[in-house]
């Protein structure tokens, strides 16, 4: 059954004084939950060119990949995607660039889902202007959720919501780099993205990596994610309280999610000279297809929860035993650590049994009712590696009263049970889990999960 959920909207002088990390369940706006209640989980991908060849074709392939919003930053020039996302049942979104006459202009287009006010700001005046064309979509078209996207380095989070006033968090991060590392920032981010998001109340959104790119800097080289690294990129997202996922980038971009091997630079090429025929897809396009189905049955109750008390790591600790990042310019409200988890209520440890160990990720949620919650994800991925490649036989071990588990099944949207093993004074459950892959439990105590019916 759908939850039954309390609905308020905040008024923007009591934003200041939500400013406190407080892990317990909350309400998102009333125009947030009355904006999410009829839809899925957002899974976005932006458009970075607008070809005018085989509109229908295209669509059809983005849908394809599982995708559900088409986004495109300038809106005058992409009117016509726009009429094709529709046309094709896809939903769509816009920036604001070209200002208020140009996103009136594809607003006359049905089935726009939410607007991006701007990209990456890193000034008061970027914020200024931010603030004041949210002002306008909000008076203009009250329904649509307004926000814009962060460099989560760049700028001051308390300033930008206080004066802009999303609708949600969003921040964008790239951290899987060409020569196969992990950028050291992108764990702490998350934390710190999660951190900002509680602490305002809001939902937490990310553009997540979908591209690859050459670059003379190492930090600035990405590599194309496959199978285990998208779904890593996904299900620490999710572990982390995440509600909205967009991929960067879909096309127009330098080995894209689908790459047009006809024109020598796919960014700035006229619109006219990209060709449906020239077009391929990616090992990223693939990947995002391949996950989309796990992460919209998982939604049907991650919608509904609050992420709460502290994401925690266990196993291989050289990617959490580093010293936090020193950033430059701004930093956390609270100082983030990554620590390891050393149990939690009746779950005292978590650990891979087989397979080389390269990490797991712990999250723990609440429903409104008080139900807790936790995802468990394997954080095996790499470069080249397949969902198979990083498979991990982990072993939860709890109280020796835990006699069994639920598990909200990433295949079929049902709730399982999943019976533990007496071994001396413990409990234990083993299960695999494909690389980069979480799942979603919920204690077996009688109380129902918070699920919602399929939009």
């Amino acid at each position: 059954m759908r939850s039954v959920m309390r609905k308020f909207t905040l008024p923007a002088v009591l934003l200041p004084l939500l400013a406190t990390t407080a892990w317990a369940w909350y309400p998102y706006s009333e125009k947030y939950e009355r904006w999410q209640e009829p839809r899925p989980l957002t899974y976005a991908a932006m458009h970075n060119c607008v070809p005018r060849d085989c509109l229908p074709e295209r669509m059809a392939r983005f849908a394809a990949a599982n995708l559900n919003t088409l986004i495109w930053f300038k809106p005058m020039p992409g009117c016509h995607m726009f009429q094709a996302a529709h046309d094709a049942g896809l939903a769509w979104a816009c920036g604001t660039r070209g200002g208020q006459e140009a996103v009136a202009a594809a607003l006359a287009i049905p089935g726009c889902a939410f607007i991006i006010a701007g990209d990456e700001p890193g000034s008061t005046e970027a914020l200024d202007q931010i603030a004041a064309i949210s002002d306008w979509v909000r008076r203009t078209y009250p329904d649509l959720p307004v926000f814009a996207n962060l460099s989560i380095t760049k700028v001051d989070h308390d300033s930008y919501i206080q004066k802009c006033k999303p609708d949600l968090f969003s921040f964008d991060e790239y951290p899987l780099l060409r020569d196969g590392k992990l950028a050291q920032t992108y764990l702490y981010d998350l934390a710190w993205g999660r951190q900002t998001a509680s602490r305002y109340r809001l939902p937490y959104w990310m553009f997540l990596q979908a591209f690859g790119r050459e670059h003379e800097r190492p930090d600035y080289a990405y590599r194309v994610p496959g199978e285990a690294d998208l779904r890593f990129l996904v299900f620490s997202f999710l572990a982390h309280g995440g509600t909205g996922i967009m991929f960067f980038i879909y096309y127009g971009f330098p080995e894209a999610m689908v790459m047009d091997l006809g024109v020598e630079d796919p960014e700035r090429s006229p619109a006219e000279n990209h060709r449906y025929e020239n077009t391929v897809m990616t090992a990223a396009w693939y990947a995002v297809r391949e996950v989309a189905p796990e992460v919209q049955n998982l939604a049907r109750a991650l919608l509904n929860l609050r992420t709460k008390d502290q994401v925690m790591y266990a196993g291989d600790g050289t990617f959490w035993e580093q010293p936090p990042p020193t950033y430059p310019n701004n930093n956390p409200a609270e100082p983030i650590r990554l620590q390891a988890f050393a149990g939690h209520g009746a779950l005292r440890s978590i650990r891979v049994v087989e397979g080389q160990d390269l990490g797991l990720m712990i999250g723990f949620l609440e429903d409104e009712a008080g139900q807790e919650y936790f995802m468990m994800v394997n954080l095996a991925h790499g470069l080249n590696m397949s969902k198979m490649d990083g498979v991990r036989r982990v072993r939860l071990t709890f109280d020796r009263s835990v006699e069994q588990v639920e598990r909200l099944s990433r295949f079929t949207g049902d709730v399982e049970t999943l019976r533990t093993h007496p071994q001396e004074e413990a409990a234990v459950l083993d299960m695999s889990l494909e690389g980069g892959t979480g799942d979603l439990f919920k204690w077996s105590n009688g109380k129902p999960w918070r699920l919602r019916q399929a939009p």
